[in-house]
């Protein structure tokens, strides 16, 4: 039985995405990764891809910039007190990646804006971002994310294009995402089969 409950852990891991694996999953996520995208945002994959490639495009730019979007309380993690409150959450956030991202990070709450930048005055963004509407449903929070983006880069002299993201993007992040249910499943099967083996192997 301790064989089987290893693999079936094994295939849950494997099940769950990696935004989910801490309390604050934005900042273990923006380590390494530009733009966190919350798990039961449901948009196309090819307007998750577009939005990366606009923020990857201003970085590129020169207009360094990290994006957190925040579509529920339960994208906070152990932190479900900060929900509603971009601006706290911001200076949360960016205390948290200080010692590997001390740049420009965005948050986006479907009530508004919070925007942090280590050591550095963040009145004019915060003007900026003011006038900028957060919109019904999950495209409209996409779209006012890409909007804040474009915004606050051409405040910088940065003018964005819009770049989309590159084809065969979205096909090899859906063919990952079918390889690791695949592997799940699998594992579980074996579990199952190993479990059954010595529960026929008991005398009667």
């Amino acid at each position: 039985m301790k064989r089987f409950a290893a693999v079936a852990l094994l295939a849950a891991l494997l099940a769950v995405p990696a935004a989910r694996a801490d309390g604050d999953p934005a900042s273990d996520y923006l380590l390494g990764q530009q733009v966190f995208f919350p798990y039961d945002l449901k948009v196309s994959s090819e307007t998750q891809q577009s939005l990366v490639a606009l923020v990857n495009e201003a970085n590129s730019k020169g207009y360094t910039i990290r994006v957190a979007m925040i579509w529920s309380s339960y994208d906070l993690g152990s932190v479900p007190g900060l929900w509603r409150k971009p601006q706290d959450y911001a200076r949360f956030l960016g205390a948290e990646l200080r010692y590997v991202y001390k740049n420009r990070l965005l948050i986006v709450m479907p009530n508004g804006f919070g925007f942090y930048h280590q050591k550095k005055p963040t009145t004019k963004e915060y003007a900026t971002l003011g006038k900028i509407t957060v919109g019904a449903g999950a495209n409209g929070f996409v779209d006012a994310t890409r909007e804040a983006v474009t915004q606050l880069a051409a405040d910088n002299g940065v003018k964005l294009t819009g770049a989309t993201a590159p084809r065969g993007t979205s096909e090899n992040h859906d063919r990952l995402v079918i390889v690791l249910a695949a592997t799940a499943a699998l594992l579980v099967a074996i579990g199952l089969r190993l479990a059954l083996r010595r529960r026929g192997a008991k005398p009667a």
